[in-house]
């Protein structure tokens, strides 16, 4: 045995657990606490508070992380305006400071009990590869505390950005491990269509998942969500696919909406929501939206959805910190999940269901799991958000990798 963590308090049981780590990290037992002693191996007394598999961030742009450390200027405080801002950002972009930035990321995610990070990475004529070669630099030099999946993303558009296609197959080659898109970036919904259709094209080629931004837009009339969900099926790629943002669904009249939905849960398709992008989408008159997804109603239809912090400190959001029970609270506000049961619905999105999205094996808390656990410094599921609880122990295969001392019981 290399762990045991005992007096566990997990979604999956009533009362308290024991959960045993083998020789090879991976979950040997869990069992009801107190039947057994442990002598002569490491045991970690979690003290009834509540213990989850590792938390996962399924959406994070580590290429631009802290990029707005010194501020971010901006008139109209749109999406629109954000990617340009980001355009002078990346053109001065250097390698060692891409990496030296998303290692800091990756660190600090950890901290917040994330060792599993799917990374966007922009791909384009502006900062051409060098995005791409810092974050894989970071990525092997943190492999030994975080899982990273690289996503290969034409943050400007293929058709509307040329050269990138050449640089998206250049991309698979050096590395990437997730082909991206974004066809709302295109200027006409057939180049959308075409965009998709490549994004398929060089998946299939290399054998890897599909990760799209997809209408990321309030355009009712973008419907590029429906067609790659179709194409899913068409292409035999039922669960690997996953649609980031997917707003144009909030803004679509109900019975097309109703159809998309189905169509997606057909496909088995994944849909990431971002909260943190209220601050850039829902700048409108009133009464304002939210600019997300419909939430409710694609965890009603049984369609997967996850939630991740997707920007910290960039030129797209002044705000994050990689924190999934601060993105996590803030998306129950947004989708209002306001209960104790609902509430669970959210702790699914940072766990379970993102740990779908990156197709993870070994997952969970069970036997033959990988030993990859958080020691939360809260009873409950609801308290763990409401509190934004602190991470007693980060815990990857059956290893420490952070702790922390900080306590929430106040004596004054």
């Amino acid at each position: 045995m290399r762990l045991v963590v005992k007096n566990a308090k997990i979604r999956e049981k009533e009362g308290l657990v024991d959960i045993v780590i083998d020789d090879e990290g991976k979950i040997a037992s869990v069992g009801d606490a107190g039947l057994n002693e442990y002598p002569g191996v490491d045991v970690i007394d979690a003290g009834g508070n509540l213990v989850t598999p590792t938390f996962v961030d399924p959406h994070l742009h580590l290429d631009k992380v802290y990029t707005a450390c010194k501020g971010r200027g901006s008139k109209y405080e749109t999406l629109e305006e954000s990617i340009e801002i980001m355009h002078e950002i990346k053109r001065n972009y250097t390698v060692e400071d891409v990496k030296n930035r998303a290692i800091r990321a990756i660190r600090e995610s950890v901290k917040f009990g994330v060792t599993k990070i799917r990374a966007n990475v922009d791909v384009d004529n502006i900062g051409g590869l060098t995005p791409l070669k810092g974050v894989l630099a970071a990525k092997e030099e943190t492999k030994d505390i975080c899982d990273i999946q690289i996503v290969a993303f034409p943050q400007e558009g293929i058709f509307r950005n040329p050269g990138t296609e050449k640089l998206l197959y250049e991309a698979m080659d050096m590395g990437a491990d997730v082909i991206g898109g974004m066809p709302a970036a295109e200027w006409l919904e057939e180049l959308s269509r075409k965009h998709v259709d490549l994004v398929f094209e060089i998946a299939k080629k290399y054998d890897v998942d599909i990760d799209m931004h997809i209408d990321q837009t309030k355009d009712p009339g973008a419907k590029s969500l429906a067609y790659s969900a179709w194409k899913s099926i068409q292409e035999g790629y039922q669960g690997r696919v996953t649609g980031g943002h997917c707003v144009s669904l909030a803004y679509q009249n109900q019975a097309y909406a109703d159809k998309v939905m189905e169509l997606l849960r057909l496909a088995d398709f994944n849909v990431c929501v971002n909260p943190g992008i209220l601050a850039i989408m829902g700048v409108d008159p009133e009464p304002r939206t939210r600019g997300i997804t419909r939430v409710r109603e694609l965890v009603e239809k049984g369609v997967n959805v996850a939630t991740s912090q997707d920007t910290i400190c960039d030129g797209f959001h002044l705000y994050g910190t990689g924190n999934p029970l601060d993105y996590g609270l803030l998306l129950a506000y947004e989708a209002q999940y306001n209960s104790t049961g609902t509430i669970e619905y959210i702790m699914d999105m940072i766990t379970y269901n993102s740990a779908k999205v990156m197709r993870l094996k070994d997952y969970g808390i069970e036997v033959g799991a990988k030993g990859d656990l958080n020691i939360v410094r809260a009873k409950t599921v609801a308290e763990a958000f409401r509190l934004r609880a602190p991470i007693a122990y980060v815990i990857k295969e059956g290893k420490v990798l952070a702790e922390s001392d900080y306590v929430t019981d106040w004596k004054i």
